[in-house]
């Protein structure tokens, strides 16, 4: 009983992580409509490539450290797939995020069939 209370709970995490990254994909798409600075898209992205990074993790069990490139590179995600540092225009922000949000939910959805992991 107390096993599947556990796998509950983190499937209830993982969600609400998941919701989180779609949530911030959402307002980097109307930031970048809108035509707003750079630093708040790539703050939105960041935190939508946080949020599902730390779903797929919660999916298997382990914890964010807050290194999102060594996140990744625990889902043996190319180097170059994610890089925070690098500035780049707004739009490109934005596709980059989608890349690596899509480049999880095709783990997630491996690992967690039952769950639609659209952003």
């Amino acid at each position: 009983m107390t096993a599947t209370l556990a796998l509950a709970e983190v499937r209830q995490q993982r969600d609400r992580l998941w919701d989180h990254c779609r949530n911030s994909l959402g307002i980097a798409r109307l930031l970048v409509q809108e035509g707003r600075a750079e630093e708040l898209v790539a703050t939105s992205c960041q935190l939508a490539v946080e949020s599902a990074c730390r779903a797929a993790l919660e999916q298997r069990g382990e914890r964010f450290d807050g290194d999102l490139v060594y996140a990744l590179a625990r889902f043996d995600a190319p180097l170059d797939l994610w890089e925070p540092a690098h500035a780049r225009p707004s739009s490109q922000w934005l596709v980059d995020a989608q890349r690596v949000v899509g480049f999880l939910a095709e783990r997630l959805r491996s690992e967690a069939p039952e769950r639609s992991w659209g952003f």
